[in-house]
């Protein structure tokens, strides 16, 4: 075996040695907090009817996860996610990359957008049910709002970051501005907006779920209130899991996509 074969076979069991560590080391933080669980309902200290046993909400888990009423929901929350995020996506980039190579713009919109970012998304949910009313579209509109600042910040920062000397080296080349902007300042800059795509997309399901909660005719969150109204604490519980299961999936993903793309743009 070659050096140059031998180094990349072990560098691979280390980054495989590595991801099995984080893994165990995962399950061993659930298992903590499962028996920390347990033993509070064991002991008294919350009242079951309050908290009930994690065997309690195991058993309700396929329940609530076949139960109609929540795989609407689940769609219609995953929905909005994805068209609160694509949209802040596109749109972000787009404003991004223009901020990011005219000064004159960056400055008056970043003062803008950081008073906009001081104000919080779910104070904002009573005035746009107003205006959106209950559906869909208000819970998109919430987290685009919660979400656009965040792939903003991070597209002007990626573009900005660009060395100037590539981009002297292309001017000199007489490279039209269309070939820079997608052979130099796209690949420098995409590190920075999928790292704030992925960021965006958690805050992003945040918000639409607690869009739900506060009003919505549709959605997990309105699934879990259902659930909190009827008693079934255990099934409101089961619901909770879930929705934390999917979030920890959906930002599996989002690492996942984020490593990939850094990875290909490395080795272009």
């Amino acid at each position: 075996m070659t050096p140059v074969a031998e180094h990349t076979t072990g560098a691979g069991r280390t980054f495989g040695l590595t991801r099995a560590r984080g893994a165990l080391l995962g399950l061993a933080g659930v298992a903590i907090v499962v028996a920390a669980w347990e033993s509070i309902v064991a002991t008294g200290w919350v009242s079951a009817q309050s908290l009930p046993s994690p065997l309690a909400v195991a058993v309700q888990l396929p329940v609530v996860a076949s139960d109609p009423l929540f795989l609407r929901g689940l769609l219609d929350t995953l929905g909005a996610w994805l068209s609160a995020l694509g949209l802040a996506t596109a749109s972000a980039i787009v404003l991004g990359f223009l901020a990011g190579t005219i000064p004159a713009l960056s400055r008056p919109l970043m003062v803008v957008v950081n008073a906009l970012r001081s104000i919080p998304a779910t104070a904002l949910i009573p005035v746009a049910i107003l205006v959106f009313g209950l559906g869909p579209s208000m819970k998109t509109a919430v987290s685009l709002y919660a979400v656009f600042p965040v792939i903003l910040i991070n597209t002007i920062y990626g573009v900005a970051g660009t060395e100037p000397m590539r981009i002297d080296a292309a001017r000199s080349l007489h490279w039209p501005w269309w070939r820079r902007y997608l052979l130099l300042v796209l690949p420098s800059a995409t590190p920075s907006i999928v790292t704030g795509i992925r960021i965006a997309s958690g805050i992003s399901l945040v918000v639409v779920i607690s869009a739900e909660l506060l009003g919505a005719r549709s959605g997990v969150g309105l699934a879990l209130v259902r659930y909190q109204q009827a008693l079934h604490i255990d099934m409101a519980y089961a619901c909770i899991t879930i929705i934390g299961m999917l979030g920890l999936l959906l930002y599996s993903l989002m690492v996942a996509l984020e490593r990939a793309t850094i990875d290909r743009i490395h080795l272009d």
